[in-house]
């Protein structure tokens, strides 16, 4: 058994219970086993603004269960949206003590975290004083996008190369971290996620269809990202304009700051008929919405490992997803899908038709995740983890 404490901003609470939906399936994974202390600091935000936008970060608990695990949210300061490369010094000023008196009592042997900034800053700086070996998972967005400001991409490279081992989600995203960080290769274990067949798994179409009140004498594509740029729903709505039929449909499922902005596209594109944004659904449902459709489409313009990919192809489901990060990596057959160059809407339109006439092999599309459970993942992630115990306790002696 190893002693556990897991750190992440990115991990679910009760108002964002799909966020690092991934990390909180190893979390669950590894508490099987071993003793696992999961704090995932949140943003302080005093209760008189309890009615802003951000307000449920008031409302969020200190203590919470999530899934069957204890969570505890420490509050740490920022200023949103600027100082950005402030974030890792504040979140670690802010939690130190708080994290002291964790492990005092808790005497976790390694600490885990997930997200490479602000946390990766944070947990190596917390290691380095609790005199503890620190692993850091990288999941795509943390590399791509928060490395672009020069002083972000100097702390953060700072941390990886500090840290006692980086974990990637894919070898594009190792790649990345080596070239752009100066991350030694060895230094970084690629660990893929994984799926829940129990979970994801072929259902009736037209009953799925029939629950969501969506047509069933209708081609669907349906589309499962937060409403961010760089997820490219914008380029998905304007390729989809081109799909020249009133025979197909588009549906969204997700929620972000482009809500608007998107909503206002789809108007000056004469969508309204044809696209729905349907809004965050909760993760059990999302398996519905996948099987109601007839094609999964990803357009981003920069991944790490997409899972909802993962769950398609488990879902029996084939793909049209932009040629970036990890995608090569799952989508590694012709039989699974269709790629197409980011951001180029005139190719992904003519993936869109492709995909939504052309014949698939439900069974072959299956069997490209098949056996990828989390609790697999979960004993890669372990042995990781035990590989740097023995390492630092070689170091000690």
């Amino acid at each position: 058994m190893i002693k556990i404490l897991l750190s992440s901003v990115l991990f679910p609470n009760r108002f964002e219970i799909n966020r690092g939906v991934c990390i909180k399936k190893q979390a669950v994974e590894l508490a099987r086993r071993d003793k696992v202390t999961i704090l995932a600091p949140v943003p302080y935000l005093p209760s008189f603004l309890s009615n802003s936008t951000r307000g449920f970060y008031a409302k969020i608990p200190q203590e919470d269960q999530i899934d069957g695990l204890p969570v505890r949210y420490p509050r740490f300061f920022i200023i949103p949206k600027i100082l950005r490369f402030l974030h890792g010094p504040f979140l670690f000023l802010s939690v130190f003590r708080y994290y002291h008196r964790v492990v005092k009592s808790e005497e976790p042997e390694i600490l885990l975290g997930f997200w490479a900034f602000p946390d990766g800053f944070a947990n190596v700086l917390m290691a380095k004083f609790f005199k503890l070996p620190v692993v850091i998972g990288c999941r795509g967005c943390d590399i791509n996008k928060f490395t672009k400001p020069y002083i972000q991409r100097k702390l953060i490279g700072w941390a990886l190369r500090n840290c006692d081992q980086v974990l990637s989600v894919s070898e594009a995203l190792k790649t990345e971290i080596v070239n752009r960080l100066d991350v030694p290769p060895h230094q970084v274990t690629v660990i893929p996620n994984g799926i829940e067949e129990q979970r994801f798994y072929p259902q009736d179409r037209d009953e799925m269809r029939e629950i969501l009140g969506l047509a069933k004498g209708k081609k669907i594509a349906v589309c499962v990202a937060r409403l961010d740029p760089i997820k490219g729903v914008d380029v998905l709505l304007r390729a989809f304009a081109q799909v020249d039929s009133s025979e197909t449909q588009l549906v969204v499922v997700g929620d972000g700051d482009e809500k608007q902005h998107l909503e206002n596209l789809i108007e000056r594109l004469g969508l309204s008929n044809r696209a729905l944004l349907v809004g965050s659904k909760p993760y059990d449902e999302i398996p519905q919405w996948i099987n109601a459709a007839d094609l999964l489409v990803l357009p981003s313009i920069t991944e790490g490992w997409p899972n909802t990919l993962m769950e398609a192809f488990s879902c029996g489901k084939p793909v049209v997803a932009s040629r970036v990060g990890g995608v090569p990596e799952i989508v590694n057959s012709p039989v699974l899908g269709i790629m197409v160059s980011p951001g180029n809407e005139d190719e992904l339109a003519r993936g869109i038709e492709e995909g939504l006439t052309r014949s698939w092999d439900s069974d072959a599309i299956r069997a490209r995740v098949q056996g990828r459970s989390w609790a697999v993942v979960a004993d890669e992630l372990r042995s990781e983890l035990n590989r740097v115990l023995q390492r630092h306790r070689a170091g000690q002696n």
